[in-house]
């Protein structure tokens, strides 16, 4: 039985696809101490655990985006998630460190395919206002993740072991893979689907990178991301090793933190059932962004960094993006239904790239620098950036013309 579009239960599906990463990448955390003492080779190297599953996941919206759009969003979405379910069990098994990493990479592929698909998918089946209401929702159930994934992977820690982390992984792979075989059903007609061939792939990637909406809401969503990874990234060195809290108090803590992006994912949707525009509420998330990245990053020199003081300026730093989040993914994909596939995979790969670069910033500078500095420099440079590119590329219409209908020339 198929699910029905305007159901929770389609909602949560997709949502959950969406989770994915986040899941495989914050549920592994509390292992990586572990996988170092089991493998020889593996000392000091635990992160590129996370590392080669990031660059899976920035590569493969580049090549599943276009495939989509030729062979459907159900036939990609299937072999994402049987790779990602067959990689997943593979690293639980992984006899060397080698073979893990190259595990972690193929999961990370199958990761991006299935998580660009939800995407698509809503851009295939609702429109405007609808299409926006629904993206929200999904945000929603996609902000529960980082709240329960590390605190999941710790709990399996001290039961078991990392490797069943990886099985849990694989476990909701195939959960995911029956769900999906049994009741979703294809939402891109044969009609609107486009060849391979060379000539009209290239066509696509033009179309999608000459769009100044989809480049302009697509950038700036990538910088957000990459604003809100800087706390990711940053966070357990500020807490734990600066501001000395325990393992399980900073998991708690960064699980409640990030409440701000599933509240505001909601506040996102009921702010687009009530018809407010688009640039509206990301103008408004950009601006709280900015403002709380730049409050904590006045904390370092006053001598002020505190728990009570940095958190609910972190929390309203992912409540921003949670609000911005939701808009940015609908009006990137607006102007682009003929090429929705495409379209969603080089945002997510500039999405990943932007988070990966976030990370790949706190470790180089963090041994220079106070990891607070380090950490809230970042967020601000980043938020602000986010902010000028909507500047930059998405000007108020002067003509009552939707920005972004023109291409750039």
């Amino acid at each position: 039985m198929a699910l029905r579009r305007d159901s929770f239960a389609f909602t949560a599906f997709l949502g959950t696809l969406t989770a994915l990463p986040p899941l495989s990448i914050d549920m592994g955390l509390p292992g990586l101490p572990a996988i170092e003492s089991t493998f020889a080779d593996a000392a000091g190297r635990g992160p590129l655990t996370l590392s080669l599953f990031l660059a899976g996941f920035a590569i493969s919206p580049l090549i599943c985006g276009p495939l989509a759009d030729r062979f459907g969003r159900r036939a990609i979405l299937l072999d994402g998630l049987l790779l990602f379910s067959i990689a997943a069990g593979a690293c639980a098994w992984a006899p060397s460190f080698s073979i893990l990493l190259i595990c972690r990479m193929l999961q990370g592929l199958a990761a991006g395919a299935c998580a660009i698909l939800p995407f698509a998918i809503v851009r295939d089946l609702f429109e405007d206002t609808t299409a926006r209401h629904q993206l929200s929702r999904i945000a929603a159930v996609l902000g529960v993740a980082p709240m329960i994934a590390p605190v999941l992977g710790g709990w399996v820690m001290t039961v078991s072991g990392w490797r069943m982390i990886y099985a849990i992984q694989a476990a909701t792979g195939v959960l995911l893979l029956i769900v999906a075989i049994m009741t979703l059903d294809e939402s891109q007609p044969v009609e609107k689907r486009r060849s391979l061939n060379p000539a009209q792939l290239i066509d696509s990637y033009r179309n999608v990178l000459t769009d100044r909406a989809f480049l302009g809401y697509a950038l700036l969503y990538a910088f957000a991301f990459a604003c809100m990874f800087g706390f990711i990234s940053g966070a357990p060195s500020v807490l734990i090793g600066s501001l000395g809290l325990s393992t399980t108090a900073f998991s708690l803590l960064f699980g409640l933190t990030s409440c701000g992006v599933l509240v505001a994912s909601l506040v996102s949707g009921e702010l687009s059932k009530r018809h407010v525009a688009s640039r509206r509420i990301v103008a408004g998330g950009l601006a709280l962004m900015a403002a709380s990245a730049m409050a904590a990053l006045a904390l370092v020199p006053a001598g002020a960094v505190t728990v009570l003081t940095l958190m609910p300026l972190m929390a309203l730093t992912l409540f921003a993006f949670g609000i911005i989040a939701p808009s940015t993914n609908h009006e990137a994909l607006q102007n682009l239904p003929h090429v929705a596939g495409s379209a969603a995979g080089v945002m997510r790969c500039l999405q990943m790239t932007m988070g990966a670069f976030a990370s790949a910033m706190i470790a180089v500078f963090e041994p220079f620098g106070h990891p607070a500095l380090v950490m809230t420099g970042l967020m601000a440079v980043m938020a602000l950036a986010a902010g000028a590119i909507y500047l930059w590329l998405l000007p108020p219409p002067r003509d009552g013309t939707p920005t972004g209908q023109a291409a750039l020339t």
